[in-house]
């Protein structure tokens, strides 16, 4: 298994066009957040637009509008609605999940994206579990970030820590998708490709908000071009990173998963 290093970084990580523009660095749709749970689209957007994509719009709960553009009036937003109605080719990348709710109508808008979007979706959250529920295909442009109980959901059986990376191993053969199988040491799989771990990140981390923020990151750096194992990896790597960098001036049990975004800027990258 390789190990996401400062090496491996820098032989994947590919630096911005100085002649870019909004456009050029993608557009990212987030579909997240509900009653109680607002927060997790918020934070998954705001993660998405400081990891460097152009433009990244909010399908987010009225309820959360105000609260959006308060806390980051660069983000666009769209109401809650039928997925179906919405042209989806203006998106490069979409996530999907976090804090978004099991109704009927949520239920209806991932089984249409899945089917229908074929640029990079990465799903998390709240869909996993309707993906493991409804038994979901899952297609090779997508991107899974279950934690452990998620994991065990989508595998169908007991996720076991000491069996951790012969689990990922056998689930990705199984599934086209990319596993970032969240945790101590993020695991990142693809079908043909070699499994990776992570090697940034800390316990401090472990805090809710922080999955959303990985979420948000990951499908940023879909938007710009990479391929969705080298998102995976590469957005994990930055998700620790930021982390690390956080504990050297606040403690571990203050840390909150906003510290992560603002230490992303701090990080410099994917500059």
């Amino acid at each position: 298994m390789k190990l996401i290093d400062q090496e491996w970084i820098a032989a994947h990580v590919h630096h911005r066009n100085v002649e870019g523009h909004k456009k050029t660095f993608g557009h990212v749709l987030v579909i997240a957040g509900s009653e109680g749970k607002a927060g997790a689209a918020i934070l998954c957007a705001r993660a998405a637009l400081h990891s460097g994509c152009g433009m990244v719009t909010a399908m987010i709960p009225k309820i959360a509008v105000e609260v959006l553009l308060k806390e980051q009036p660069e983000l666009m937003y769209l109401p809650e609605g039928d997925m179906s109605d919405i042209d989806l080719s203006k998106f490069d990348a979409i996530a999907i999940g976090p804090g978004m709710g099991f109704s009927d109508q949520v239920k209806r808008n991932l089984k249409y994206l899945l089917s229908h979007f074929t640029g990079p979706v990465v799903i998390d959250a709240d869909a996993l579990s309707i993906v493991a529920e409804e038994s979901l295909l899952l297609k090779s442009n997508q991107i899974v970030t279950p934690h452990p109980g998620e994991f065990a959901r989508l595998q169908g059986f007991d996720y076991d820590p000491m069996q951790r990376v012969e689990q990922a191993h056998t689930f990705i053969e199984k599934q086209a998708a990319v596993l970032v199988l969240k945790g101590a040491q993020t695991i990142v799989g693809y079908k043909g490709e070699e499994l990776l771990q992570n090697a940034t990140g800390n316990d401090g981390m472990a805090t809710a908000g922080s999955g959303d923020v990985l979420t948000g990151i990951i499908v940023s750096l879909c938007a710009q071009g990479y391929d969705v194992y080298t998102a995976a990896a590469i957005g994990v790597y930055l998700h620790g990173l930021a982390g690390d960098m956080a504990i050297h001036e606040i403690s571990k049990a203050s840390l909150v998963a906003s510290d992560i975004i603002y230490y992303l800027g701090k990080t410099r990258l994917i500059d």
